[in-house]
């Protein structure tokens, strides 16, 4: 049954990347852009600030002259006597009006009114014709003209400075605005004027606008900044405002680029950490399709190795793992068939112990009589020890091999090699084929069962023998090096293929037509039982070598009994 699937890590993984990189960098991209935009509004600020400050100093200047000039007019003996003498006397008429004519530039009214209100004196024609109009009107209204003025009114005093009257003075604004080629404003900006006791605009902003206090206007469908301000002397009000568009566009293409390069560095890492993720999470992906597979039972599962160091580390934990697994199902299923084995062993040693000992039976039978033939007497006394050396041989190999032990003694192992080559003679020349012995003089000397071993050896011998044509040649070469005594079977027969070796530790497994399967996994078992070690050789087409070791009689560190007793569980 397969595990249900929720998120990949490959997919946490971009998730985690998404909101620890992505997210920041889409902040700071986002503001970047509000920054460029701030960035451009705050310098153009400071610039009309600095530009207003320059203007408000300069209409002060101009004032400054304005207001001498007018302390001038309201402050001569000519102007008091015009406002408390029943009559202007010709001399102060021309004064005054030689007076008005130099300052007609910049203040192009005067009025003088008495102590009542009354006009009493002007300055221009047009001023003497709105005479009616201004007698009832309160000081502050300004004089009708076409340039536009600010009218200031200043009192009149005597010697005594007593209040004798008040001089009405229009100041023209022009006077007070710089000329356009001399205003310190900001490039590409416009000034709005107006007077701040009358509302009168001076100088429109723009004709479709009225003037205004706020901040941001929109001209032409462009944003505009303004920075207002107000003068107490003189009473007006100005506004300095410019396009933010061409100090917005520095920053907006610098915050551009920015923004481009954060979005290619957001793009460049987010391949980057696919690519990663991917190679990365992909041995993952492998371990977890072959867990699904070992989980169903297919156990030759194996992964790549690759990846970080810890993905490597798991993945060779996992194929050692599915390794020694598959080895131990697979020791686990030879430990069945040599329970299977051993049952059949069991059976079998019964039936042919039953034959054997009618054989011996009536082989003593015969050999009680006198056959009068000592030829036939000899062949039948060796047929007698012939078949009580097979039972012998036969009941002790296959109790061996069910149980996993065998009696401790001291066993000389050339005496069970040469009678199992001697069980073996007949059929190498048979075939013919030759069966070569090299021995040691010295004894070889292990603990076990003699008849164990010799039918050990007999069935690699039978095996050699079954593998070999006519004209073969079979070898056993046995030595001792103190700690161990290693014998060699080589045969040169036909071999083994490669597929095949691999089955040898099958039980009942045989590539014979008439093979039982059983000589080489009993083999096996009795090699084990004597805590031994059997290994097969064989290249197809060029023989077959067994290579058997079995501990050294003289020189075991170790209980011979406790070995076999750890062999049963083979």
């Amino acid at each position: 049954m397969t595990a249900p699937r929720g998120i990949s890590l490959r997919t946490q993984i971009l998730i985690i990347f998404l909101g620890a990189a992505i997210v920041p960098l889409a902040v700071v991209g986002l503001w970047l852009t509000r920054s460029a935009m701030r960035s451009g509004e705050d310098l153009l600020r400071s610039h009309l600030t600095e530009s207003a400050n320059r203007f408000s100093a300069a209409v002060t200047g101009r004032w400054q002259y304005r207001q001498a000039d007018i302390a001038m007019i309201a402050g001569n003996e000519a102007t008091v006597h015009a406002v408390t003498m029943p009559t202007i006397s010709d001399a102060d008429h021309l004064y005054l009006e030689a007076l008005a004519a130099d300052v007609a530039r910049t203040i192009p009214g005067v009025e003088l009114r008495d102590v009542g209100g009354h006009v009493r004196w002007f300055s221009t024609p047009q001023s003497r014709a709105a005479q009616a109009a201004f007698r009832d009107q309160a000081a502050g209204a300004p004089l009708r003209g076409d340039n536009p003025v600010i009218r200031v009114e200043t009192l009149i005093t005597d010697a005594s400075g007593q209040r004798v009257g008040s001089a009405l003075t229009d100041v023209a604004a022009a006077s007070l605005v710089p000329p356009d080629s001399a205003r310190p404003l900001v490039p590409g900006a416009r000034l709005g004027v107006r007077s701040s006791a009358t509302g009168v605009v001076f100088v429109p902003l723009d004709a479709r606008l009225p003037f205004t206090n706020a901040d941001h206007l929109s001209l032409d469908g462009a944003p505009w900044l303004a920075v207002q301000r107000r003068i107490t002397s003189p009473p007006i009000d100005f506004v300095i405002a410019a396009p933010l568009t061409s100090y917005v566009a520095p920053f907006q293409r610098a915050a551009a680029i920015g923004v481009t390069a954060l979005l290619i560095v957001a793009g460049l890492a987010a391949v980057l950490t696919t690519a990663l993720a991917t190679q990365a999470t992909r041995p993952l992906e492998q371990l977890a399709i072959a867990s699904d597979a070992v989980t169903e039972g297919k156990l030759d599962q194996r992964v790549t190795v690759g990846g970080p160091a810890e993905v490597r580390r798991v993945g060779g934990a996992f194929n050692v793992m599915t390794e020694n697994l598959r080895a131990t199902m697979d020791a686990l299923s030879r430990r069945s068939a040599m329970a299977a084995v051993g049952e059949f062993a069991a059976s079998l040693s019964h039936e042919i112990r039953n034959a054997l000992t009618s054989i011996r039976v009536d082989l003593d039978r015969l050999s009680m009589r006198d056959l009068g033939d000592p030829v036939a007497m000899t062949l039948v006394n060796r047929a007698v020890n012939s078949v009580s050396r097979l039972e012998t041989a036969v009941t002790g190999a296959l109790r061996v091999a069910r149980r996993g032990q065998a009696p401790l003694k001291d066993v000389d192992l050339r005496v069970p090699i040469r009678a199992a080559a001697e069980v073996v003679r007949g059929t190498m020349a048979a075939l013919p084929a030759l069966l070569d012995l090299e021995l040691p003089s010295d004894p070889l000397r292990v603990r076990g069962d003699e008849a164990a071993l010799q039918q050990l050896f007999a069935n690699l011998l039978f095996n050699a023998a079954q593998a070999m044509t006519a004209g073969g040649i079979s070898r056993v070469l046995a030595e001792s090096n103190g700690e161990e005594v290693n014998v060699t079977v080589t045969d040169s027969g036909a071999g083994i293929s490669t597929v095949n070796l691999a089955k040898l530790e099958t039980a009942f497994f045989s590539t014979k037509p008439d093979g039982t399967g059983l000589g080489l996994p009993i083999a096996r078992q009795i090699v084990a039982a004597h805590g031994g070690s059997l290994a097969v050789e064989s290249r197809e087409g060029r023989g077959t070598t067994v290579r058997v070791r079995l501990p050294s009689g003289t020189n075991r560190s170790r209980d011979v009994n406790g070995s076999l007793k750890e062999a049963t569980t083979l």
